[in-house]
């Protein structure tokens, strides 16, 4: 039997739409390589192509590659929060990861969820977006995920119940530059954000 990381591959590689678990919620998912698969995911979700989505990379191999690019501070503060439960708004200097920009491109919310098990050998770097409707809630069980959802998808990964609260959001494209990361939305744990950052002697501000 094939292993789930190689399922994932070949499936969202081919153009599919996944439904996978990360470490807080199950999301929607799809090849960052493919068109019609970021195409499909965006029309299923009902979410206008305007807005970025997330860069979300399970294997430790493309979360380095998808760092490398950054300045050494900003670098190390990604590194200090992932893998976990955030998103991580860091510049794209290359655009390489345009195609989840939205209509604002040179940046991207890398997100590498804190998750053991065979999804850590996914090789593709993913274009996501939680399982839910816009503006519903969160999806922490699969059969939470809303029944048009779950019906569109090519693959559905079951990983039983999660933790149920949407990864924070860290702002961290004024680090290099010596300014304070922004904690756009706080996570599971804000404290924690705040503790990971602190030895690197970043501030963690709350905007608004």
């Amino acid at each position: 039997m094939k292993e789930w990381a190689v399922i994932v591959d070949e499936a969202l590689g081919g153009g599919a739409i996944g439904l996978l678990p990360t470490d807080t919620v199950y999301g929607l998912a799809a090849a960052l390589d493919s068109e019609d698969g970021i195409a499909a995911l965006y029309a299923l979700k009902g979410r206008p192509r305007s807005q970025p989505c997330q860069v979300l990379v399970y294997h430790p191999a493309r979360l380095e590659e998808a760092l490398a690019p950054l300045d050494p501070r900003t670098r190390d503060a990604a590194r200090a929060l992932l893998p976990g439960p955030a998103t991580c708004l860091v510049p794209d200097p290359a655009g390489r990861f345009a195609a989840a920009g939205g209509d604002a491109p040179g940046s991207v919310g890398v997100r590498a969820p804190r998750f053991e098990g065979p999804l850590t050998g996914v090789e593709l770097f993913l274009v996501a977006t939680s399982a839910n409707d816009p503006g519903g809630p969160d999806p922490a069980r699969l059969d939470q995920v809303p029944r048009r959802i779950r019906d569109a998808v090519g693959l559905e990964v079951d990983a039983g119940d999660l933790p149920g609260t949407a990864s924070a959001v860290i702002d961290l494209r004024e680090v290099a530059a010596g300014g304070p990361a922004r904690l756009l939305r706080p996570g599971p744990d804000p404290e924690a954000v705040a503790a990971a950052l602190a030895p690197l002697g970043i501030a963690v501000v709350h905007p608004g």
